[in-house]
C-alpha cells in the first residue's frame, strides 16, 4: 500500500529515486544527444563555435553520441564511461557527460559530485535538476534536497513525482504542514491525484485536521469508486474523527467490492480488535487464513501476533488453536507450520502429543539439528530416555559435524554419568568448530566435566584454554572463579573473573552469587552480604544454593538466627537436608574449635 511507505518516508523517497533511475535511465541516454547537448550548446556559445571549427569526427557532440550508442545499443558501460570521462577531462563543465556519468556511478558521493557539476553548468535543465535532487537524497542530504526539489518543481510544474518527493522530504524533516501545502499546490496545478491524495490524507490525520482528511478521503473514493484502498483510507479518517459507524460501514463497502481482499479483511480485523470485539476480529482472521493466495509465512506471522500476547492467547486458545490446526492440515510438510502446531500443543500442556507429532516429522527435509535438540529436550522432560537416545543417534548420523548437536550429546552423556563419552563429543566439537567462540564453549564444557570427575587441575587448564579463545566467555569466567573459591586458590584472580562475568551479564543472579561468594572467601563479608542481597532480589525463584550461600555469609557475620532461617529456607527450596545438616555441623564445629583456641 502506498501510504505504508509514508510511515517511513525516508525509505519511500529513496525507493522512488531508485525507481526513477532504473526506468528512466535508458530513455535519458537515448535522448541525451538530441535534447541535452543542444541545450548546453545554446547556453554556452563557445561550444557552438568549436563545433563549427572542428571536424565532426572529433567534436564533443559526435563523441557524446558515440558514448550513448555504446551504452544503449552495445551495453558497453566501460567504453561509454571512458568517452564521457575523456570529454570532461577536456572540459570539466561539459554537462551531458557529467550527467550520464552520474547515472552510471555506483558510489553515491561521486554520483552526487557529477550531478552537481552538471546542474551547475545549466540550472535551467530539468533533467540535471532531477539528477542533482535525487543524488542529494541518495547521500542523505535531505535539507539540501528540499530547495533542489523546489527548483525542479518550478522547472517542471506538472511533475507529480517531484511533488511527491518534496512532500516526503518535508514529512521526514518534521514539517508536515509544509508537506500538506506542497500537496495542495499539486492539486491546484494538476487536479486531484489519488496517489498524492492518500499521502495528504494521512498527513492531515497526523496533524489532527480530521475534517479535511475526511474530505480528501471522500474525494479519493469519488475519483476511484472501485478502489478498495481508497475506502480503507477514508475509513481511517472517519475512525480517528470518532465516526465509528461510518468507518465500519466504509470498510464493509470495501469488502463488498471484493469479498476476498486481504487488505479489507485485515482492516476490518484490526478495527474490531481495537474495540476489543475479539469474536468479530477472529471471524475476519479465519477468512484471511482460508485464502490460499496468502503466503504461509504471512499466516505464521499473524499467528505469532496472536500467541505472543499471552493473555489474549489464553483467552482465545480454542479459536486460535482451530486456526493453527487448519494451517497444519493445509501445509502438512511445512517445517515452520509443524513447529507452530507443536508449540501450540505444548502451550496447552499436551507434551506427549507434541513429542509424538515432532517425532513423526523428523524426516522432513527442512528439519535441522536444532529441531532434534528441541525434541530431545522435550523427551528428557517427559523422562523418555530411551526415545531421546534414539533421536540423538539419528541426529548424529544426519548432522555429525554440527557443533550445537555435539554439545548436546556431551550434555546427555554427563547427565547419564558418562564423563568419558562427554569429553569425546566435546573434543569432537572443538575439531569441527567454525570459530573461536565455539571452540571456547567446547573447552569450557570439557573443563566442567573434569571438575565433575574431581580433576580440578585439568579443569583449570581447560578453562584457561577456553579463555584463550574467548576472554569474555561468561560461563567459563563464572565457573572458573567459583571452583577456585571452593579450593581457596588464587582468590584475587577469581574475584576479577567473577566481577567480569557479572559485568557482562549484570542481571544474572548466579553470577552475582559467585562474586559475593568469592568476597566471602576473601573475608569481605559485609560486601558479600550486600551483593548477595542483590542476587536474591533478582532471582525469581530464590534458588537453594543462593539461600545457602547467604546463610553462610550471615553466619560469618555473627547473625546466627538469620543464618539458621536461611539454611532452613534453602532446604525448603530443594537443598539436600542431610548435606545441609552436615555442612551446618561442620561450620559450628569449626566455630567451637576456634573459640577453644
Amino acid at each position: 500500500m502506498i501510504i505504508r511507505a509514508l510511515r517511513d518516508p525516508l525509505n519511500a523517497l529513496i525507493l522512488l529515486d531508485m525507481r526513477f533511475v532504473r526506468y528512466i535511465l535508458p530513455f535519458v541516454v537515448l535522448l541525451a544527444s538530441v535534447v541535452l547537448t543542444p541545450s548546453v550548446c545554446s547556453a554556452q556559445r563557445q561550444r557552438a563555435i568549436e563545433r563549427t571549427t572542428l571536424p565532426d569526427s572529433l567534436g564533443r557532440s559526435y563523441r557524446h553520441t558515440e558514448a550513448v550508442k555504446r551504452l544503449s545499443i552495445d551495453g558497453d558501460t566501460v567504453a561509454a564511461r571512458e568517452i564521457w570521462q575523456s570529454l570532461i577531462a577536456e572540459d570539466s563543465t561539459y554537462a551531458p557527460a557529467l550527467y550520464n556519468l552520474h547515472l552510471l556511478e555506483d558510489d553515491a558521493l561521486k554520483a552526487l559530485s557529477y550531478a552537481h557539476r552538471a546542474y551547475a553548468s545549466d540550472t535551467t535543465n530539468r533533467w540535471y535538476a532531477r539528477g542533482y535532487a535525487t543524488s542529494l537524497v541518495a547521500t542523505r542530504k535531505y535539507t539540501q534536497a528540499i530547495p533542489a526539489y523546489r527548483r525542479l518543481m518550478r522547472l517542471s510544474p506538472n511533475d507529480i513525482e517531484a511533488y511527491h518527493a518534496l512532500a516526503l522530504l518535508y514529512s521526514y524533516c518534521s514539517m508536515p504542514y509544509s508537506a500538506i501545502s506542497i500537496l495542495d499546490s499539486a492539486e491546484l496545478r494538476v487536479g486531484f491525484n489519488p496517489y498524492l491524495g492518500e499521502i495528504k490524507l494521512h498527513l492531515l490525520i497526523d496533524t489532527r485536521q480530521y475534517e479535511r482528511a475526511i474530505a480528501t478521503g471522500v474525494k479519493g473514493v469519488n475519483e476511484q469508486p472501485y478502489d478498495i484502498n481508497a475506502r480503507i483510507n477514508l475509513a481511517e479518517a472517519y475512525e480517528v474523527a470518532g465516526r465509528d459507524s461510518l468507518a465500519r460501514t466504509t470498510l464493509e463497502e470495501a469488502l463488498h467490492i471484493d469479498s476476498a481482499n486481504i487488505e479489507a479483511l485485515s482492516a476490518l480485523s484490526s478495527y474490531h480488535e481495537r474495540r476489543g470485539e475479539t469474536r468479530r476480529m477472529l471471524d475476519y482472521e479465519e477468512r484471511i487464513f482460508a485464502n490460499e493466495d496468502i503466503a504461509v509465512g504471512e499466516k505464521l506471522n499473524r499467528i505469532e501476533q496472536f500467541t505472543s500476547n499471552r493473555a489474549f492467547y489464553s483467552k482465545n486458545y480454542i479459536r486460535i488453536g482451530s486456526i493453527i490446526q487448519r494451517l497444519a492440515i493445509a501445509y502438512p510438510n511445512d517445517r515452520d507450520v509443524v513447529d507452530c502446531y507443536a508449540g501450540h500443543m505444548i502451550a496447552l500442556g499436551d507434551l506427549e502429543k507434541a513429542a509424538e507429532y515432532l517425532y513423526r516429522h523428523l524426516d522432513n527435509t527442512a528439519t535441522t539439528a536444532r529441531h532434534y535438540i528441541e525434541l530431545m529436550t522435550l523427551l528428557t522432560y517427559l523422562e523418555d530416555s530411551s526415545c531421546a537416545l534414539d533421536v540423538l543417534i539419528s541426529a548424529l548420523e544426519r548432522y555429525p559435524r554440527d557443533v550445537e548437536l555435539l554439545a548436546y550429546a556431551g550434555y546427555y552423556c554427563v547427565s547419564n554419568g558418562d564423563f568419558k563419552g562427554a569429553k569425546t563429543f566435546y573434543k569432537e566439537g572443538v575439531s569441527v568448530a567454525m570459530n573461536d567462540e565455539e571452540r571456547s564453549k567446547m573447552w569450557g564444557y570439557i573443563g566442567d566435566v573434569y571438575h565433575e570427575e574431581g580433576h580440578d587441575n585439568k579443569a583449570f587448564r581447560a578453562y584457561r584454554k577456553a579463555l584463550s579463545y574467548d576472554s569474555d566467555n561468561v560461563m567459563v569466567l563464572n565457573n572458573y572463579a567459583y571452583f577456585l573459591s571452593l579450593l581457596d586458590k588464587h582468590l584475587d584472580m577469581a574475584l576479577t573473573m567473577a566481577e567480569r562475568a557479572m559485568t557482562l551479564e549484570p542481571g544474572e543472579a548466579s553470577y552475582i552469587d559467585t562474586y559475593a561468594w568469592v568476597l566471602h572467601r576473601l573475608g569481605r563479608n559485609e560486601e558479600a552480604k550486600s551483593v548477595m542481597m542483590q542476587a536474591l532480589s533478582i532471582s525469581a525463584h530464590r534458588e537453594a544454593s543462593l539461600l545457602a550461600h547467604y546463610a553462610d555469609i550471615l553466619w560469618a557475620l555473627g547473625e546466627k538466627f538469620m543464618a539458621d532461617t536461611y539454611w532452613k529456607k534453602a532446604v525448603e527450596q530443594g537443598y539436600d537436608k542431610e548435606e545441609m545438616e552436615q555442612h551446618i555441623s561442620h561450620l559450628k564445629g569449626t566455630a567451637t574449635k576456634d573459640k577453644k583456641k
